[in-house]
């Protein structure tokens, strides 16, 4: 991604979803039967003969009361064929459902980010699909993937320390030292921000400022993060281009829109 001179680089669209076509559930006979599907079949397993409604060679009605009986009969193995065939699908990751914390089981799942924290089944299912697929998380746009995976809509900012012959004055490149682009910026949209109470907080217990459901996030972009970074949580902010009142945008020397920041 190219360095703009006067702006740090600002992420907030996400990598397009991965995968492949979805598999259809298989919905014929031998998926999930009924007894109206067998009971043809297994009139054929009574012995022929009047004395069992097929005189001379015909078939028995299915009517009759022998049928009757044999439907009841066939109610187990009903619920069992089509049990079998949906036990069969969760074999496969497009089928899984109730086997769904086996495979968690076995893919390290739930992240101990959010271990206890109550996430959705979809949630759930998308986390287990990305684990099984072992898909890559490097760009920016795929930690914004990520984070909207989990529910959280997040921008990422990466800082750069203002370089001469490279950087504009006056733009948003600060002096530091080099040390400081390994910080990125990670802000969540419609986050809580608490602060300490003296008088209601408890020392050691609460922290000063918490970002709540936030620090899950932040744990896990922790944890994927190249070893070189460390993401750290900021409030969300939105700008606004300011304008002549004719709609047109003011811009700056260089043509960039002037930027103000609507809320902090």
């Amino acid at each position: 991604m190219a360095r703009d001179p006067a702006f740090n680089t600002i992420t907030r669209t996400p990598r397009a979803i991965a995968g492949g076509t979805a598999l259809q559930a298989p919905a014929d006979a031998l998926a999930n039967p009924t007894g109206d599907d067998l009971i043809t079949a297994a009139m054929t397993l009574w012995p022929q003969g009047s004395a069992w409604g097929s005189p001379d060679g015909q078939a028995a009605s299915l009517s009759s009361l022998l049928a009757r009986f044999t439907r009841v009969l066939l109610d187990p193995f009903v619920w069992l064929h089509g049990r079998a065939f949906q036990l069969a699908r969760e074999a496969s990751l497009q089928g899984v459902n109730e086997l769904l914390p086996d495979w968690e089981a076995e893919y390290g799942l739930p992240e101990p980010c959010f271990a206890g924290s109550g996430q959705t089944t979809a949630q759930r299912l998308t986390a287990l699909s990305a684990k099984v697929r072992a898909d890559a998380v490097n760009h920016p746009e795929e930690f914004v993937r990520l984070a909207l995976d989990y529910g959280f809509e997040i921008e990422i900012e990466e800082p750069a320390i203002f370089e001469c012959g490279f950087s504009e004055i006056g733009g948003y490149h600060t002096p530091g030292f080099a040390s400081e682009e390994t910080f990125w910026i990670v802000r969540v949209k419609d986050v809580g921000l608490s602060y300490f109470e003296a008088g209601a907080g408890e020392c050691g217990v609460d922290p000063l400022f918490s970002f709540g459901e936030a620090e899950q996030l932040i744990c896990l972009l922790r944890q994927m993060a190249p070893a070189w970074t460390l993401p750290v949580l900021a409030s969300w902010i939105n700008y606004g281009a300011l304008s002549d009142g004719a709609g047109n945008a003011i811009s700056d020397g260089f043509g960039h829109p002037i930027l103000v920041p609507l809320n902090t």
